[in-house]
């Protein structure tokens, strides 16, 4: 079992301490402000946690990249997470490898490489461990898990497009979450209408077997594009929940489904709604540095698009930006505000939640650094791990970032201690 990057207490990724399937047998105790909608519970929380702020003093550890190392050069450092091995993976979709450190920061090796072959992959993400231990590469298209072991080797691929293909269509894979056993993809099925010049679009969030087996769809939407003089290239109709949600060592699924209302739906492994948290919560009005981001990307995706539409752009940024489930059970958030309009000397700002829906405290880390352009992932062994220029090189990744990315220092990873 890998120990995730708590995305709170450990950024994204996989392996936390088992809670026990006993604990789903429970039976449920709601906080105060629970009601009842359609039979699920709905948990409504203030805006204020019931434990106050938590500070995290964070201890430099040691820092690889950047423009004084000679050994190791970033590319473009879009995932993070701590194997089985304790090792620290790191996921370069500007070079297509996963670069392997040691906890102590030394670099151990470089698996996968661009192409099409065993253990090859393009124009991937994300990643996650698998429950048979290897790793999977996210690939967006083809869409399909990149099949590699810890020390590098080419290991099966899940194929969910090839499983259940779509008729006549393709199949998209953004992002990838596994715990508890329970792998899950956020994608697209693709289908193109050449009478109609229409493309059907069904965006979704399921689980799938090793098998590329569809087992569960969790959650999933319907848009259909008509590529005439009078189409629309609308943000909103990019919109998902790609990033917005997680997989608890339990196997259930947390997400927030809608971008401008703070509530995650969380599933449990058989896909059944079992409650509904929110949090009183002020959207967060896009500033120009914020609107100038989206501008370039969907300003560069519309040029692949036949007649170039014009984009169309939110004027706010979606409430939920990440969430991420810790080994204790806990769901940790990541708001808009958090990243956009942070106190002076907070690298990050959590909002975290207990297994049952109660707003408990947030968390602050304390280091240098732009929440507005760099990444804190957490781990569960103490550790806090800095990417330097995540948020433009995520960008910039999806055909965007502009100038103030172009002029951007190397990416650095800095390793903290979160102990006293």
């Amino acid at each position: 079992m890998s120990t995730r990057f708590l995305r709170a207490p450990a950024l994204r990724t996989l392996a936390l301490a088992a809670l026990g399937l006993a604990l789903l047998a429970l039976a449920f105790a709601a906080p105060s402000g629970a009601q009842t909608a359609a039979g699920v519970p709905h948990i409504k929380n203030g805006a204020a946690p019931k434990g106050g702020v938590e500070t995290l003093q964070l201890t430099e550890l040691w820092r690889r990249g950047g423009e004084d190392d000679e050994e190791l050069l970033f590319g473009i450092i879009t995932d993070a997470e701590v194997g089985p091995d304790g090792n620290i993976y790191l996921l370069d979709a500007q070079l297509n490898e996963v670069k392997v450190l040691s906890p102590e920061g030394e670099l151990l090796r470089s698996i996968g490489r661009e192409g099409e072959g065993p253990g090859e992959f393009r124009n991937a993400q994300q990643f996650t461990f698998l429950p048979d231990g290897n790793i999977g590469v996210a690939q967006v298209f083809p869409g399909k898990l990149i099949g590699l072991t810890p020390s590098g080797d080419p290991a099966q691929d899940v194929e969910p497009g090839k499983a259940d293909p779509t008729a006549g269509g393709f199949f998209v894979l953004v992002n990838a979450e596994s715990g508890g056993g329970n792998l899950v993809v956020t994608g697209i099925d693709l289908s193109f209408d050449q009478t109609t010049m229409s493309q059907k679009r069904h965006y979704f969030v399921r689980s799938y077997g090793l098998d590329g087996k569809q087992k569960t769809e969790f959650y999933g939407v319907d848009r259909t594009w008509v590529f005439n003089d009078n189409f629309k290239f609308l943000e909103s109709d990019n919109d998902f929940v790609w990033r917005r949600f997680g997989v608890s060592d339990t196997g259930q699924v947390v997400a927030a489904l809608q971008p401008y209302e703070y509530a995650l739906s969380v599933y449990g492994p058989d896909g059944k709604l079992e409650r509904i948290i929110e949090r009183e919560y002020e959207t967060w009005p896009r500033n120009d540095r914020v609107r100038q981001r989206y501008q370039s990307i969907m300003e560069a995706q519309s040029a692949q698009f036949p007649n170039r539409p014009t984009p169309v752009l939110e004027t706010d940024e979606p409430d939920v930006q990440h969430l991420r489930c810790a080994a204790d059970g806990t769901i940790w958030v990541l708001t808009s505000r958090a990243i956009y309009a942070p106190e002076p000397g907070v690298l990050a700002l959590w909002d975290v939640f207990s297994a049952q829906g109660e707003f408990l405290k947030q968390v602050k880390a304390m280091a240098p650094g732009d929440p507005a352009t760099d990444w804190l992932f957490l781990t569960d062994e103490g550790l806090a791990i800095q990417v330097t220029g995540f948020w433009d090189a995520a960008l910039a990744a999806m055909g965007g970032g502009g100038a103030e990315s172009e002029e951007a220092a190397p990416m650095q990873i800095i390793c903290y201690s979160t102990k006293p």
